[in-house]
């Protein structure tokens, strides 16, 4: 099979090869209920305890990895969240389903994919999925990224006992092909969320890559299968292995597929995020549309929100990437500063844990990346 470039290899979630590689004296993972950092100058490393002893005075329980700087990555798992028994532990790490942020992941992979293979974000995608269904016009790449396609909507779908939607406690009877049929016109201004947009995403990612989206979101280069621990798609076979999986998660996270059924340590995002941010330094072109927010679509990009903001303390602007995820109990919001080359990734099961919004320029988000972004006198 075709096997991806190296620059896309460099964009996806990082292996444990890439990860030994940035910093070799890092411990397999970071042990459960404290707080572990490896790699590093004093500088890096005091941004980070600055970020998570802000998280301890609010009362966090979850989970916060940081690469302050040169993959100078610190991990903290709050002590209740396993004597509690929120999340499992697999070779000391914590298992999160990372719920949107695989659409993030997804998009960044997408593109190259598509460039190779000679489509645009313009392509509409009957070009690209040979079963696309007879009927309305198909939406482009781009509308799908956008949220801006029109298709039919999973959670307009009656509920089950267990209070999800039954798109996702039916998966036989609804899947791909619900969501390729039954369009309507796509909206005339803004935007309306849709996991559908995704799920058909996905499938656009396996036509243009001659790979399995399971290969290409949770396996990292060279792997002929995904992986058997950290990054990987959540699935029934392997559900259990996640807290998420208690019911009714268990249940229906393996139906949301290419939308936000990837999972796995909190670390793997951050290598993610290492990548991603090195391709934006390099200036690879099949990526950049990734960090152009749309003002008319409240700074969406593709996969992800990008805007400048200027956190409370700090001198200049900084630019943010940041995409958040939710299912269920689970939340999640993943940040990165690019032009910095720092990023973190926060995990909560903690409904009353109020994250804030970061271009608000008030609560626990704003002012962590206020630590993450500007070094200030104490």
């Amino acid at each position: 099979m075709r096997r991806l470039s190296l620059v896309l290899a460099a964009l996806t979630c990082l292996s444990g090869a890439v990860a030994a590689a940035q910093a070799p004296s890092a411990p397999e993972a970071a042990p459960a209920a404290s707080e572990v950092s490896w790699g590093g100058a004093p500088l890096e490393r005091r941004r980070a305890a600055a970020i998570t002893d802000l998280a301890k005075t609010r009362g966090f329980k979850g989970e916060i990895a940081i690469d302050a700087g040169g993959m100078s990555i610190t991990s903290r798992v709050s002590p209740d969240m396993v004597r509690e028994g929120y999340v499992p532990l697999e070779k000391r790490a914590a298992m999160w389903p990372y719920a949107s942020i695989t659409k993030q992941m997804l998009a960044a992979r997408l593109l190259p994919e598509l460039e190779t293979m000679g489509f645009t974000l313009d392509t509409p995608v009957s070009r690209i999925l040979p079963r696309w269904p007879k009927g309305p016009a198909a939406p482009t790449v781009r509308q799908l990224l956008q949220h801006r396609s029109g298709l039919r909507n999973p959670e307009d779908t009656p509920k089950g006992a267990n209070g999800w939607p039954n798109f996702y406690n039916e998966p036989a009877t609804h899947g791909l092909n619900w969501c390729m049929n039954g369009r309507a016109a796509p909206p005339a201004t803004g935007w309306a969320y849709n996991n559908c947009d995704y799920i058909v995403l996905g499938a656009v990612l396996e036509e243009v890559s001659l790979e399995k989206v399971e290969y290409m979101l949770g396996a990292p280069r060279g792997d002929s299968e995904p992986r058997d621990h950290g990054l990987m798609m959540i699935t029934p076979a392997n559900a259990g292995r996640f807290y998420a999986m208690k019911s009714p998660e268990g249940e229906v996270i393996p139906a949301y597929g290419a939308s936000a059924a990837l999972g796995g340590p909190l670390t793997d995002v951050i290598f993610f995020n290492w990548g991603q941010m090195k391709a934006y330094t390099d200036g690879v072109p099949a990526l950049k549309p990734l960090w152009q927010g749309d003002p008319e679509l409240g700074y969406m990009a593709l996969g992800q929100w990008v805007f400048e903001v200027q956190p409370p303390g700090c001198s200049a602007p900084v630019k943010v990437a940041e995409r958040k995820g939710e299912i269920g109990q689970y939340r999640l919001s993943n940040i990165m500063l690019p032009d910095l080359g720092r990023s973190m990734v926060i995990a909560t099961i903690d409904p009353a844990f109020e994250f804030g919004e970061i271009w608000q320029g008030a609560g626990f988000m704003a002012e962590a990346v206020a630590l993450l972004a500007c070094d200030k006198e104490s």
